[in-house]
């Protein structure tokens, strides 16, 4: 599998709403505080490295003026992890440059692409060997179809994808065909393509996107920018059925939408303390939240943005830590009166909860609880009313 990274690094948001809806609790507590965006390229490239790459092919561009020194010492790291990466200091934003990635991908001798459009999208699985499973199931569609895609962020959206009057399924999968499903993944046929910049795609749908209609001088800087004119039909989709990768704003983008997902249900991602010196402290189990510490408690009922007393940083288990975080660990501190079957208990309750963040025993009972129910009842009355009008 190839690895193609192409990103402009700026500290400037790319829409301003997503990071005010995220303000409170980056500034509530201190290990969820927000990084300079060049951080979170190193951390989401950090994640990548544990992984099998065939060839890998980076193209990025620093914005911020205060960053235009960090040139070598980004590529000095980008080679520590990827030592036979093929480097560009150009993102991006015209279909001239996008044939230009296409030209060295093709002469790669691999047929899939990790495409990341995007320098926040993070892989934070615990099974290293989920990428070769999730490709395994792709190439069994090869014979019959052309254009197959494995989305692998956005979990909670688009493992609902295919599940019939989930929000999600309502707005945006109304053009869905299953064609296969199991432990691993949801298989789908989707009519109208998709295309998104979170997916490992085969080389004839990157090249659909980027070089089966010529687009001129229009600005392209994701696959995203194409799909106006050129919607990729009939188009695979692998949807894994367990969380691969993550957005690290987590669904700040969802905030009063039909498929709103609040922070207390799929947190936002923070870098850990020491995480690039290889000295992350975990503290499991403890009812008290501890200061300099990643503070992992499933059975927590609040985030540490949310109670700093009583908080915690992650709602998993130690089995569930990210592959590439494992070698970044020095010291794990495990509360040996915590009831272990009670925290899986809760760990598992807290994944049904982001694998459906809309159903009323995945939120809490609030304000925003019961906006978002009449959002939702609102527009399917409107969506069958306008059905018997047909």
């Amino acid at each position: 599998m190839i690895l193609y990274f192409d990103s402009y690094i700026t500290d400037a948001p790319l829409n301003k709403q997503h990071v005010i809806a995220n303000d409170w609790l980056r500034n509530n507590c201190k290990n969820y505080s927000m990084p300079r965006r060049i951080d979170i390229a190193k951390y989401t490239l950090a994640s990548f490295a544990p992984y099998k790459w065939s060839h890998v092919l980076i193209r990025y561009e620093l914005g911020d003026p205060e960053d235009q020194n960090e040139y070598k010492p980004f590529d000095d790291y980008i080679l520590k992890l990827f030592p036979k990466a093929v480097i560009m200091h150009e993102r991006s934003d015209s279909q001239a440059d996008f044939r230009k990635s296409l030209k060295i991908i093709d002469d790669f001798d691999d047929q899939w692409i990790f495409y990341s459009g995007n320098n926040d999208q993070v892989l934070i699985s615990s099974d290293a060997s989920i990428l070769e499973k999730l490709i395994k199931k792709a190439e069994s569609f090869n014979d019959k179809y052309k254009l197959i895609s494995i989305v692998y962020s956005h979990f909670s959206e688009f493992v609902n994808l295919p599940k019939a009057n989930t929000p999600f399924n309502l707005l945006f999968g109304q053009d869905i065909e299953i064609i296969e499903e199991n432990n691993l993944a949801t298989v789908i046929l989707r009519h109208n393509g998709d295309n998104s910049a979170i997916q490992i795609v085969n080389k004839n749908l990157l090249k659909h996107w980027f070089d089966s209609k010529e687009f001129g001088d229009a600005r392209i800087i994701r696959s995203e920018d194409v799909r106006k004119n050129n919607i990729a039909h009939d188009q695979i989709m692998v949807i894994p059925k367990q969380q691969v990768g993550a957005h690290f704003d987590a669904y700040s983008h969802t905030k009063g939408s039909l498929f709103e997902t609040l922070p207390y249900q799929v947190p936002p991602l923070f870098i850990p303390n020491d995480f690039f010196d290889k000295k992350i402290k975990i503290a499991y189990g403890y009812d008290d939240y501890r200061e300099g510490w990643v503070n992992i408690n499933p059975s927590a009922k609040k985030y540490s943005f949310e109670d700093m007393k009583k908080g915690t940083d992650l709602k998993i288990t130690l089995d569930d830590l990210p592959v590439f975080w494992k070698d970044k660990i020095a010291e794990i501190d495990i509360n040996k009166k915590a009831d272990k079957n009670n925290l899986q208990l809760a760990r598992d309750k807290n994944i049904k909860a982001i694998s459906n963040p809309w159903k009323l025993s995945s939120k809490r009972f609030e304000l925003e609880t019961l906006n978002f129910f009449l959002r939702l009842y609102k527009f399917r009355f409107k969506k069958a009313v306008r059905k018997l009008l047909r």
